[in-house]
């Protein structure tokens, strides 16, 4: 009986999720391991950020969403970076150690909280180097079909979403990262927005194709800020789930779309207004007439030099002669 007992336990995955935060330096995280059949960590995720409502998220909450959480608040980049990957390479190198990795997977494995506590404490504090640092941990067991699962569910709407370009655009088409332009007093809710509505929006320089676009229509003024555009609504999915952000699919030019995730259900947008805002082209022209009229300005600055200067050579030559034709 113990064996088959055993043999059950072995094939199911052992998850570790903790928080821990250091008062001394105000700093507070989340991990989660998740240890396969191999006796190896076969999953992990880390954030330490600065910001204390993280440490709120209890250990008990189901494993799936507390992955989730931490994905989430990495992508929106509130986390400290430097200490994130730290400790994310610490659990990395766990398996060139045998001997601590094999005693961290047997302390799981037999839900010993004690000796388990003490090695990833030690490995937090290596980076924190906190005496006083809280840990607090816990283990979930669940079974190799329920990980599959869930895993195969969150695939499930990245396929969806690439079904739909695809249904919409061919490989010729370029998706570009966009922010929607914000109206809090006269803006239209987003809940309200239809396709064909025409709305200003703001694209994110998050990769060498969005700053390629950027660059390319001249929509980066001195100060480093990104000019608005409009852009055509073409596509909108909402889901009645409020943990799902809502997309926009919006059309900037020809062959040229902007996909935005808005997680705020209830913000006003900025719509396209022709005779106060500027198209996509109209913005060029200002900036190439701008930078035209820049150069020309300095060209006259420099004209009106070597005019100067040919005329003190002038007078000097005239001076010249004359003292001549005086001797």
């Amino acid at each position: 009986m113990e064996s088959e007992l055993s043999k059950q336990s072995e094939a199911n995955v052992l998850i570790v999720k903790g928080r821990f935060k250091s008062n001394v330096i105000n700093q507070y995280g989340l991990f989660l391991l998740t240890f396969n059949a191999m006796k190896r960590i076969d999953n992990q995720q880390v954030i330490v950020t600065s910001y204390s409502d993280i440490y709120d998220l209890d250990p008990s909450t189901p494993w799936n969403k507390f992955e989730e959480y931490i994905v989430d608040r990495k992508w929106k980049g509130n986390f400290i970076n430097s200490i994130t990957a730290s400790i994310s390479d610490a659990f990395n190198r766990l398996p060139e150690d045998e001997k601590a990795m094999s005693r961290l997977y047997e302390s799981v494995y037999n839900y010993n909280y004690d000796q388990m506590d003490v090695i990833i404490y030690d490995i937090l504090n290596r980076i924190f180097h906190d005496k006083n640092l809280t840990l607090e941990t816990l283990i979930q067991e669940i079974s190799q079909q329920e990980l599959q699962n869930i895993r195969e569910n969150r695939s499930k709407p990245q396929k969806r979403e690439e079904e739909t370009q695809d249904e919409k655009k061919d490989d010729s088409h370029v998706i570009l990262k966009i922010k929607p332009v914000l109206a809090p007093l006269n803006g239209k809710p987003i809940y309200e927005l239809r396709v064909g509505d025409r709305i200003m929006v703001k694209i994110i320089p998050a990769s060498n194709k969005e700053n390629y676009y950027i660059e390319l229509n001249k929509l980066r003024d001195e100060n480093q800020i990104i000019k608005p555009i409009p852009a055509k609504v073409i596509d909108i999915k909402s889901s009645s789930n409020k943990d799902n952000p809502i997309e926009i699919l919006a059309e900037i030019m020809p062959g040229v779309y902007g996909l935005c995730l808005e997680d705020e259900k209830l913000i006003k947008l900025k719509l396209y207004d022709p005779e106060a805002d500027t198209s996509l082209k109209e913005t060029k022209k200002l900036s190439s007439a701008k930078n035209s009229s820049s150069s020309n300005k300095k060209g006259g600055i420099s004209k009106s030099v070597v005019i100067m200067i040919m005329f003190l050579i002038f007078v000097l030559l005239v001076f010249i002669i004359l003292i001549m034709i005086g001797w």
